[in-house]
């Protein structure tokens, strides 16, 4: 488990910063000590030649591989009650009501909810959010995604996925049964101490460990897709990341496909979390880039482009195309068809009628009625990102 190699990683990871990374041409996929060092290097994040370098060449691998082509997607937040104490989050349980409306929606509000996103916004992948909520447990879950499955196999097919607190093995694998393809979780951050200040309690977030090994578990279930990721601002981003590359390489090494699926969120700071200002957050510049040169790490791995950003931003993040596009966006329980108010953070809404025309006029062509195995084109991973990229 990557638990135990934890602290092994962490040294290995501490002599980056003293590292001279090669040049651009002579990276390897998967190979975090190739890729990593580049976080440290001078003139990272600032827009000069290094930047306009690794962005260019992301946009270039990608669009190699998927030819624009984004896979557009959208939350249902299903509850908003939570158990944790998480001290960035608006939904944290000592949150008493600022910028928050408790709610837990009940299946035939749900349904409602999906319903309004596939018959008015022509939405098709659809993804369950819950909070640690007591009354959502496995059991719930797995009703939910056998109700979103009838709703789309109704209306053509279609796909689930998940976002929820980390579960037992066989809990995905009883998901898996229910209908699930994709399972996503955040770590947050890598610095157990900082990690252990921001998830204070004895809740089942708090357990450092049990968190980081999740992926695993997905894994070893059998879950087709997996999303791995930080959350830029809680800690030093550029180790956060690094440790991050660390984790999807081993978790390739162990496991054969690994993490297909990156998870992009930054923190944006919510009125009812105690966390009000942050020494870590990343400039837009350094945001940009850090994505960009995580696709010349891992090619095939689908960012999430996340609409806590602005629109200039998620556009740029899919460049080339091969990412998950988040269009029409509510973190509330019942925040569309039922109008419920409250949010877990700010958040952006494209609306998809609208923005699917902006995205086709940024060469971006998104694609609602995707399938699982869209997500995982084949590759030479000596040609990767060296001397060219095999397409579909």
């Amino acid at each position: 488990m990557f638990s135990q190699r934890y602290e092994i990683v962490c040294k290995e990871v501490s002599e980056f910063p003293h590292t001279r990374p090669g040049s651009l041409d002579s990276l390897r996929p998967m190979v975090a000590s190739d890729c990593a060092p580049f976080f440290w290097s001078e003139g990272f994040g600032l827009g000069g030649k290094l930047d306009q370098a690794i962005i260019a060449r992301s946009a270039e691998v990608k669009g190699a591989l998927y030819g624009g082509q984004v896979f557009v997607i959208v939350p249902i937040y299903v509850t908003s009650i939570c158990e944790e104490q998480c001290l960035y989050c608006n939904y944290r349980g000592g949150n008493k009501g600022i910028g928050v409306e408790r709610k837990r929606l009940t299946d035939d509000e749900l349904e409602q909810e999906a319903i309004y996103l596939v018959e008015q916004k022509g939405q098709r992948v659809l993804e369950l959010v819950y909070a640690s909520d007591p009354r959502m447990r496995v059991d719930a879950m797995c009703r939910h995604v056998e109700l979103l499955r009838r709703v789309l196999d109704r209306h053509g097919g279609g796909l689930v996925g998940i976002s929820a607190e980390s579960l037992e093995e066989s809990d995905y694998r009883r998901l898996i049964d229910a209908g699930l393809c994709w399972s996503v979780l955040w770590q947050e951050t890598y610095d157990k101490a900082r990690y252990a200040v921001l998830h204070p309690g004895r809740t089942k977030k708090a357990n450092f460990e049990y968190r980081l090994d999740a992926y695993e578990r997905m894994l070893v279930a059998g879950v087709e897709h997996v999303g791995i990721g930080v959350l830029s601002g809680l800690s030093d981003w550029r180790r956060d990341w690094a440790m991050l590359m660390r984790h999807e390489e081993y978790l390739q090494q162990h496991y054969g496909g690994g993490a297909t699926i990156l998870g992009t969120p930054g923190l944006k700071l919510a009125p009812g979390a105690l966390l009000q200002e942050s020494p870590y957050t990343l400039t837009r510049q350094e945001f940009l880039v850090t994505i960009a040169l995580h696709n010349m790490f891992a090619p095939t791995t689908a960012v999430f482009v996340s609409t806590r950003e602005d629109w200039d931003v998620c556009v740029e993040l899919a460049r080339g195309g091969g990412c998950l596009f988040t269009l029409n966006c509510s973190t509330t329980p019942g925040g569309y068809s039922l109008q419920h108010g409250g949010c877990q953070f700010t958040a952006h809404s494209y609306d998809a009628p609208i923005y699917s025309t902006k995205l086709r006029s940024e060469g971006l062509d998104p694609v609602f009625n995707w399938r699982a195995g869209d997500l995982s084109p084949a590759y030479r991973p000596d040609a990767a990102v060296c001397g060219g990229v095999s397409k579909r």
